[in-house]
């Protein structure tokens, strides 16, 4: 059973003693057959991807971010998948699995985005101009005044410069913030049953992500772009609670619950 002194802190987790027995020199089979199961199953969902002109509804601001919902969903259930694939996840008790969806899914959703942003257009990779006008306009009526969509474009920004779009990079990411309790800083959020098993499935992949980076640019690289990543790991948290309240502000009514997509009901947490 989790108690207060068990939540620490996961910014914490990641600069504490986690690294201290990560390789200097070079990956263990060990970590290459790691990484390669978490390349294969990765790609085994997200690997022949193509991206499709959606169809917008841009009837009003509602009937927008129910369509948003809709896709959002899509994109989700596949994050759902590849975490499936991994042992780690899968062997975790059944309620901690559920809660570590429920409240990181959102997170993990704006970081596999950045995969498919092309940071020098501003856009989704292989848009045409006329599939980005419709985009745009259809994030601006989603979206209004907000800020939403300009702190999102910036983050996607942030997020292809710094992980390079280093696809083993952000497949390893994903699986760190996958086990970190309290990512989503949502109040509702309970307590794991089984705080140690997932600590320790955490603790694997920080040493993993960090062996990766030390092999592929050495340890003055590796550490300099780990601080980096924890300030934009922070960011996906504020940018995070940005879009529960929104959505949370925009859905009062029975009716219009109804017609958004119930994954992603639960995941924002709407009431």
């Amino acid at each position: 059973m989790e108690t207060d002194n068990d939540k620490t802190d996961f910014h914490d987790r990641i600069k504490s003693d986690d690294l201290e027995n990560a390789s200097s020199k070079s990956l263990s089979i060990e970590d290459w057959s790691d990484i390669e199961n978490v390349q294969s199953s990765y790609s085994s969902i997200f690997g022949n991807e193509k991206f499709l002109v959606r169809t917008f509804d841009m009837s009003d601001r509602i009937s927008a971010l129910i369509s948003w919902s809709e896709f959002a969903s899509q994109r989700s259930l596949k994050l759902i998948n590849y975490f499936k694939q991994i042992d780690e996840f899968e062997d975790l008790n059944v309620d901690d699995r559920f809660t570590l969806i429920k409240y990181n899914l959102l997170p993990l959703y704006l970081l596999q985005r950045c995969t498919n942003y092309d940071f020098l257009t501003g856009s989704i990779v292989s848009e045409t101009d006329e599939d980005r006008l419709k985009r745009r306009e259809f994030y601006t009526l989603c979206y209004g005044e907000s800020g939403i969509r300009e702190s999102f474009k910036s983050l996607m920004h942030s997020l292809s410069i710094v992980t390079q779009q280093d696809s083993t990079l952000i497949n390893l990411l994903l699986l760190v913030l996958l086990f970190s309790k309290g990512l989503s800083m949502d109040e509702n959020e309970p307590l794991l049953k089984d705080i140690f098993a997932v600590n320790r499935a955490q603790s694997h992949y920080i040493r993993l992500t960090w062996n990766y980076l030390v092999y592929k640019q050495g340890e003055e690289k590796t550490s300099k772009q780990f601080i980096q990543l924890l300030s934009e790991i922070s960011r996906i948290q504020s940018i995070t609670t940005l879009f529960r309240d929104y959505f949370r502000s925009q859905f009062r009514s029975s009716d219009t619950l109804d017609r958004f997509s119930p994954l992603m009901h639960a995941v924002l947490n709407i009431a």
